[in-house]
């Protein structure tokens, strides 16, 4: 092997066009001075450096040595691209082994059609790059992850990518610059293996022990949909081709287009008799979903200082009540609303799945579009941020025709840091009121004032329930907050109780704290 530095003229100008480009990247992002520096003189000496391969054994090393590095050097550029440090010291060292290995099956997979090296690197470290800026982008405008289902929108995305700015960190600019360095030094090396059949097979059979490995090791991890979890439990790689996974869903045991047809058959005309006998008007119908409402005494007695929903416990006449059976836990409020709309269970589809950012890419038959059917304009509520849980997207995709979210609320009650169910309620009554002569209305809400953490202390929030016997401050400060919901249902269910149109109102909590 044989390394030499030319020095020649064609480098000066190379090094020129590549100090521009990182001068611009330095007028975007104002990075240290030395390592813009550090840049140029590095590019300088790797395009002048020639190396020599003569041995082909060698050639060999070098060339397993490559393709082994540079998956290790790629998934941990992809890593660092997405995540801060604190992020990034999450991931777990089997997981980042396993982004390591599912950059290595690029690499392979390239390679076999490359036969060079050199090219096999730059072609697997600039895809793998630009999908992870993909990433960095679709989570910078949306809040979290590009996950395989989001293919199905890409049309859309890209349509709308013009109404973005297109803005670059400190830790991006590191990563493209180092790129830079890096391609132009894989460049440098010409590795080709003579013997191209068994060069294949070799490629493709280690990439398919690598692929059955990582399907062994992942058996129950879940895909992570929301922010930046993916990124920092499983690793961006792993996570992405989770989500490739958890799109393949086998038909439940006994399941056929035939059965369906049977039992709608069997139930439809009850149905329909049952419409008929009440089609004189149409009720207005009010579903709340509420965070995190539950009741804690399914799993045990709880003593507190004074009743915790003493409104909710004394209704009893011209309702129904039970106890409703929820798929999540703590998380994944999206899950429960589907369940809800669609009547489907997440229980046919993969652990950890989120339905609205995985598999709702046309309009599903629900309590949405079924109302639609019949006249119905459907409104949904959700006083938080619409990007959570691609609900912006899903709620029009469902067939709601008016979504409302935090920007349209007067957010004038807030309780911690979240609106409260008060307010919602107040804009529920609004919309009631506003609703034109004969318009049957459909409103679908998901509150927020509860959801968790319940360790924080806030100065707005005076904690009036807590528990006897025992010492738990988050306990007392959920059980407040449900003392708080208990209040604004009262207000709501007295309001509706007191119009005179037909009024029916659905309340349910989504999962327990």
């Amino acid at each position: 092997m044989k390394i030499r530095l030319n020095f020649e003229k064609t480098n000066l100008i190379r090094l020129i066009v590549a100090m521009i480009f990182a001068a611009v990247l330095y007028y975007k992002v104002a990075f240290p001075v030395y390592v813009l520096a550090g840049f140029g003189v590095s590019y300088f000496l790797i395009k002048s450096l020639s190396v020599e391969l003569n041995n082909k054994w060698l050639r060999l090393a070098l060339g397993i040595l490559m393709l082994g590095g540079s998956s290790v050097m790629t998934a941990h550029m992809v890593q660092y691209l997405l995540l801060d440090a604190e992020l990034r010291a999450r991931i777990m060292d089997n997981k980042m082994f396993l982004n390591v290995l599912c950059c290595l099956v690029v690499y392979l997979v390239v390679q076999v059609f490359t036969k060079n090296v050199g090219l096999t690197c730059v072609i697997s470290h600039i895809a793998l790059m630009t999908f992870a800026g993909i990433n960095y982008f679709v989570y910078l405008f949306r809040g979290n992850e590009f996950i395989f289902s989001d293919l199905r929108s890409i049309s859309t995305g890209l349509s709308v990518a013009g109404n973005y700015e297109f803005v670059l960190d400190d830790r991006a600019v590191y990563v493209v610059l180092l790129s830079v360095l890096y391609v132009a030094f894989v460049r440098k090396i010409h590795v080709k293996f003579e013997k191209r059949l068994w060069m294949a097979v070799v490629c493709i059979s280690i990439a398919v022990f690598c692929c059955a490995y990582i399907g062994t090791e992942t058996e129950g991890t879940v895909t992570e949909t929301w922010e930046q979890k993916g990124s920092y439990r499983n690793g961006y790689i792993l996570n992405y081709v989770l989500s490739i996974r958890d799109c393949f869903i086998a038909e439940p045991d006994g399941y056929s287009e035939e059965v369906v047809t049977e039992l709608e058959n069997q139930y439809s005309g009850d149905g329909e008799s049952y419409v008929n006998q009440n089609i004189e008007k149409k009720p207005t119908i009010i579903v709340v979903m509420s965070e995190s409402y539950a009741d804690l005494s399914v799993v045990g007695d709880i003593l507190t200082n004074e009743q915790v929903t003493p409104y909710y416990d004394s209704l009893k006449d011209n309702m129904i009540k039970g106890h409703a059976l929820s798929s999540v836990f703590g998380a994944k409020t999206p899950n429960s609303e589907w369940e809800f709309m669609t009547g489907n269970s997440m229980a046919f589809l993969p652990s950890g799945s989120v339905v609205y950012q995985q598999y709702i890419s046309d309009t599903p038959t629900s309590i949405v579009s079924n109302l639609k059917n019949i006249g119905y304009t459907c409104v949904a509520m959700h006083p938080y941020y619409e990007t959570g849980w691609s609900r912006n997207a899903v709620y029009p995709t469902m067939g709601f025709d008016e979504t409302h979210f935090i920007d349209d609320f007067d957010q004038t009650k807030l309780l911690r840091k979240y609106i409260t169910d008060q307010e919602l309620y107040e804009s529920i009554v609004e919309r009631y009121e506003s609703k034109k002569a004969n318009e049957d209305l459909f409103i679908m809400s998901i509150s927020m004032q509860n959801h968790g953490g319940y360790t924080e202390k806030y100065p707005n929030f005076n904690e009036q329930i807590r528990t006897l016997g025992a010492s738990y401050s988050d306990a007392n400060q959920y059980l407040s907050l449900l003392h708080e919901s208990d209040k604004a249902l009262e207000y709501l269910i007295s309001y509706f109780q007191s119009v005179d149109d037909p009024v029916e109102i659905v309340f349910f909590g989504d999962h327990q704290p």
